[in-house]
């Protein structure tokens, strides 16, 4: 489980993306290593489908201190050098844990492939606050049967993660081998779990960012 990660949202200069991905590809395989940032559980860059020059760092920490702490790196430093330098149109954070759902269910912890994917979610959600036992009912079913590869073949990783400062509000990470995966999911019986949910008008309002790594060069963007 995690205390603390974050979803960057940064939109960059057309002109300024591969000096971007070349700092990212420094920070990020970095900040997996152990003996550099020991608090670091994962880090994903994930590029937006509708806007190329749009991208999210998944960035996941045992706790606090371990974010922090990442903050000191030299690989930190490779974002923050190019940030300075005036390649970021824009940028915000939404800051999510896992630590508050009962069990330890929702955030992936067994490996998966290291293909990249052409095909992953964002889905926030806003959830009446007299339904989350429900709801957090529901998506245990959905999340943990996603990772099954007999239930699910082409689902790499499923996290609910919540939002830090809205309890109400959690983001569904689903990472697919591509569309044709994704769909699948959308048949199974688990997804049926989260579709009835819906149904039952547990859920305020939902939201879906659509991203990829399969246009990223090289395989670093997505952590197996």
């Amino acid at each position: 489980m995690t205390k603390s990660a974050v979803l960057v949202t940064v939109e960059i200069k057309e002109d300024r993306v591969d000096d971007f991905l070349k700092a990212m590809e420094d920070d990020v395989t970095k900040s997996r290593d152990k003996t550099l940032d020991p608090g670091c559980l994962r880090f994903d860059l994930l590029r937006d489908r509708e806007n190329p020059k749009k991208f999210v760092f998944y960035e996941v920490y045992t706790d606090d201190e371990a974010a922090a702490f990442h903050k000191t790196t030299s690989h930190y430093k490779s974002w923050a050098d190019f940030k300075a330098s005036g390649g970021v149109e824009s940028q915000s954070v939404v800051k999510v844990e896992t630590a508050s759902m009962p069990g330890e269910w929702a955030f992936q912890t067994q490996l998966a492939s290291s293909t990249p994917t052409k095909s992953a979610v964002l889905v926030t959600v806003e959830i009446k606050k007299d339904r989350i036992d429900d709801f957090l009912k529901a998506m245990e079913d959905d999340v943990t049967k996603s990772r099954d590869k007999a239930l699910d073949p082409g689902c790499l990783r499923f996290d609910l993660l919540r939002d830090r400062d809205n309890s109400d509000k959690f983001v569904f990470y689903e990472v697919y081998v591509d569309d044709e995966a994704a769909a699948f999911h959308k048949t199974t019986s688990h997804y049926k779990s989260w579709a009835d949910f819906k149904a039952s008008g547990g859920v305020e309002n939902q939201s879906v960012v659509k991203v990829e790594t399969a246009s990223i060069p090289g395989d670093w963007a997505l952590q197996p």
